[in-house]
This record gives C-alpha cells, structure tokens and sequence, in this order.
C-alpha cells in the first residue's frame, strides 16, 4: 500500500509500518515497525519518521536508513 507521508494526508486504515518510499524515490526503513491507526498522519523529517495523531499529539520514530532508488 502506498502512503503519501506529508504529514497532512489520513492513513486510510491500521497499518504496520516498517518503511515506506516518498514519491520522490527516496525508500526509508525504520528501526522498528510502527502501528499507525487509521486517521494518523505520518511524516518524514530529519531522519525521522513522526506519527501524529487526530488529538496533535506526536510520535517521533527513528529511521534506520533511508537511500534513493536509482531506476
């Protein structure tokens, strides 16, 4: 599934989330898999991944490494 990590666009439904790809080519995997409920926004910004809640509140989750996909 993809997402658009934006940080301003829902999550459609409860996901794992262990990484993920922006759609500028750029793959980022997190430390650790992340259960983001649907309703969520996630975000990428400055090697980490923030998680925020409807209520505002956040979340911030370290990534492991993030590279370009080169095509």
């Amino acid at each position: 599934m993809n997402i658009d990590a934006d940080g301003v666009t829902p999550v459609p439904r409860l996901l794992l989330l262990g990484g993920f790809q922006l759609r500028s080519g750029f793959h980022v995997d997190l430390d650790r898999p992340v259960f983001v409920a649907a309703g969520d926004r996630v975000s990428y910004e400055d090697g980490a991944v923030d998680v925020i809640r409807p209520s505002g509140e956040r979340q911030r989750h370290p990534a492991r490494v993030g590279y370009w996909i080169c095509r």
